[in-house]
């Protein structure tokens, strides 16, 4: 088993089994590749003290598990506001392409913050989200080594929350940012849409799968801890096209919300 999702080759990240999709072997995971997209923007942000508040991941093509190399632009430089283009590359082909929106924090009005749903600790640790209908059926990978905690909810509800911690460095050698962490498991929402759905035919909740085609994530703030909850708020689903929005938890309270539009899986 390998130590970590990627190992570095001088400028090339190279992707272990630990990183694979469950479409295949050879093709990675969205949350790797969003995390290579996060950490390529934080090492080029000029100044530490700016805080990401947005992650936006095209996931346009297959990105294969093969040496990859990002590529940034800060495309803005102020003093308040940051914004990296991030190009992820295979053999010289942009296979990803994100952006990370980074702002300096300042003294401001606050809110109460909103409550995390209950915690981690006492219920079961279970390995992969495999219990997510859109896994069913499909290869191993990312999705079925991350260790997982579920609320126990009426079973009309089952699935759409769930806490997750990656137990495996991202990056050989490196201890994972909080918005790496964050990068890495923010694609899951995908694996919980079907049971946020409300179907028009029922069996749809196990039998429908759709391509993750984006991750798209703003933050309140880098979320604390090793163990983050995603809840499925809702998913609609029309003409073979999907949108899930996701909360996003830490032990603490809500940190984040994402979106991601989906693409039904033609089987013919």
């Amino acid at each position: 088993m390998p130590d970590a999702l990627f190992a570095r080759d001088g400028d090339h990240f190279l992707p272990s089994t630990l990183a694979a999709s469950a479409w295949g072997p050879d093709v990675l995971h969205g949350g790797p590749v969003a995390a290579l997209v996060a950490r390529a923007a934080e090492d080029a942000l000029p100044d530490p003290a700016l805080q990401p508040v947005r992650l936006t991941v095209d996931l346009f093509r297959a990105v294969p598990r093969a040496p990859l190399r990002t590529k940034v632009e800060l495309v803005r430089t102020g003093r308040r506001v940051v914004v990296a283009s991030v190009s992820v590359l295979a053999n010289n082909l942009e296979v990803t392409r994100g952006q990370v929106m980074f702002l300096r924090p300042t003294e401001g009005a606050t809110t109460h913050p909103i409550a995390a749903p209950p915690g981690p600790d006492g219920l079961e640790i279970r390995i992969g989200v495999a219990e997510a209908p859109l896994m069913a059926g499909l290869s191993g990978g990312f999705h079925t080594l991350v260790e997982t905690r579920w609320p126990k909810v009426p079973e009309d509800r089952r699935g759409t929350q769930m806490w997750v911690r990656v137990p495996f460095p991202i990056f050989e050698g490196e201890t994972p940012t909080p918005f790496q962490r964050l990068a890495c498991i923010s694609d899951f929402g995908n694996a919980l849409a079907n049971y946020a759905a409300n179907w028009q035919e029922p069996q749809h909740r196990r039998e429908a799968s759709f391509i993750n085609t984006d991750i798209s994530v703003h933050l309140l703030r880098p979320p604390e801890g090793e163990w983050l909850c995603l809840e499925a708020d809702r998913s609609t689903h029309a003409a073979g096209l999907g949108l899930v929005e996701v909360t996003h938890y830490d032990e603490r309270g809500h940190y984040a919300r994402s979106a991601q539009a989906r693409l039904v899986n033609s089987r013919d």
